[in-house]
């Protein structure tokens, strides 16, 4: 009786050590600590295969994107559809809609309180939307390594037809959750002048010199104080939907100098490549307290002929005096 105690007593340990192991491998993807933000395609064959009542999934993508071949079943949100209009943002084009436009938006689609959201890309809008519904309260949603382009490369099927409107309205409700995930102009002034914070450019390197200027914003360059930091660097080169491992992304960020004690500040052209780091931090197990992106970007900077702009590689920057 003793024995078979013992035996039962065991098998029942290792069962708990087997479930608690196989909860912490689905928690570490890729070795990360947060590797459950992200999703396989492989893992979202199966929740579509089970039909799975609680999944929506939301396709990041422009029109050609989504058009020619989306995930069947999938939702597209664009960027226009969670922009808010630039005549409330000061004239700055890219910002997010408020918690009522957001909150619509998200039940027109059928998305509940606790709906499995995931979200994919082709490219880097992802990320961006994950970031938007973190700042609106919803913290579970999970983003498709590897995006369209994995999704096909595993051999599952793409739908042409766009699913129809969801048949029941969903009761998630936004509301801001976490105020400092979303920054604007005073907060990146003030960062500038703080020994705490680091401030970080993603865009590509022609962007941040002062090269190249993409349409929308008003001057070439990057806010003094700025370090760069290609959104590019943390995905795979053949497929920038496809995340590196941890393995791959920490000696990235000890290379570019990230301090995990600072207040770390982040933008782009319109706050959506900014993202990709963002994110690469989060997957690292960075809190989100300490994350920040600068939602105006550069549109919102290059547009205030008050800030000052710097151009030109480190080393050989110029400097464009404010003009009031």
């Amino acid at each position: 009786m003793v024995t078979r105690i013992r035996t039962t007593t065991l098998a029942v340990v290792m069962m708990i050590i087997s479930v608690v192991a196989s909860h912490a491998a689905g928690n570490s993807y890729k070795g990360y600590p947060r590797g459950n933000a992200l999703i396989t395609v492989q893992e979202l064959k199966r929740l579509l295969d089970a039909k799975d009542p609680k999944l929506v999934i939301l396709a990041a993508e422009n029109n050609a994107e989504y058009y020619l071949g989306h995930i069947p079943g999938s939702h597209q949100v664009d960027r226009s559809a969670i922009e808010a209009p630039p005549e409330i943002q000061g004239g700055v084009t890219g910002n997010l809609i408020d918690a009522a436009g957001f909150s619509l938006l998200a039940q027109k689609l059928g998305i509940d309180h606790d709906s499995k959201i995931v979200v994919y890309d082709t490219k880097y809008d992802a990320t961006r939307l994950w970031w938007a519904f973190s700042y609106y309260g919803k913290s579970d949603v999970r983003v498709l390594d590897g995006g369209a382009k994995a999704w096909r490369g595993a051999g599952y099927p793409v739908d042409l037809f766009v699913p129809s409107a969801s048949l029941r309205r969903g009761n998630y409700v936004a509301k801001i959750a976490l105020p400092s995930f979303r920054v604007d102009t005073p907060d990146v002034v003030a960062a500038q002048k703080s020994a705490r914070s680091q401030l970080w450019d993603n865009r590509d390197i022609k962007e941040f010199s002062g090269e190249e200027l993409k349409k929308g914003a008003y001057r070439a360059g990057r806010i003094p104080g700025s370090a760069h930091n290609d959104w590019a660097l943390f995905k795979k080169k053949d497929n920038q939907a496809e995340w590196l491992s941890a393995a791959a992304v920490q000696p990235l960020l000890k290379k570019l100098g990230y301090d995990s004690s600072k207040e770390q500040y982040f933008y782009c052209q319109s706050g959506v490549r900014s993202t990709q780091a963002i994110f690469a931090l989060y997957l690292s197990g960075w809190p989100l307290e300490k994350l920040h992106n600068y939602d105006s970007s550069w549109i919102g900077w290059s547009k205030d002929y008050s800030l000052p702009i710097i151009s030109g590689l480190p080393g050989t920057t110029t400097q464009a005096k404010a003009t009031n």
